[in-house]
Parts: structure tokens; sequence; C-alpha cells
């Protein structure tokens, strides 16, 4: 295993923004889909759900991201 660097913090926060921004835009169509079968009625506004998922998922995302690098910081120094 390779020494952690700040390419790897990059990379983590990416990943993690990525992913939870995906997660996020899934949570909101599966509860569009919910409200749909119990009231039919399909409110799934894609501007709305764009902008707060860009601002959970980054502030998710930095932390998600940080915190993985800070513990693979620290798994490196314990095994050194």
């Amino acid at each position: 295993m390779g020494k952690i660097n700040l390419k790897d913090l990059a990379k983590l926060i990416f990943f993690c923004v990525s992913i939870l921004h995906v997660a996020v835009i899934l949570g909101y169509l599966l509860a569009s889909l919910i409200v749909y079968f119990k009231m039919d009625i399909f409110d799934f506004d894609w501007r709305e759900v764009f902008s707060d998922t860009f601002r959970k998922g980054i502030a998710g995302g930095l932390i998600l991201g940080f915190g993985i690098w800070i513990k693979g910081i620290l798994q490196e120094q314990k095994n050194q």
C-alpha cells in the first residue's frame, strides 16, 4: 500500500460527493413514487431536486471523504 496523499483526498471527496448525490436523487425519486402510489400525484421537480442534492451531496461528501482520508492516515501511522 502506498503513502496516502492529497491526490487520494481529492479522489475520495469526488467519489463520496458523487455517491451521495446519486443516493439523494434516488431517495427523492422513491419518495415521489410512494406518494404517487398512495395519492396518485407525482410531484418530482428536477430543478428543486438537483439544487437540494448538490448542497446535501457536497456537505456529506466533504465530511465523509475527509474522514476516510484521516482514518487512512491514522491506519498508515499505526502500521509503521
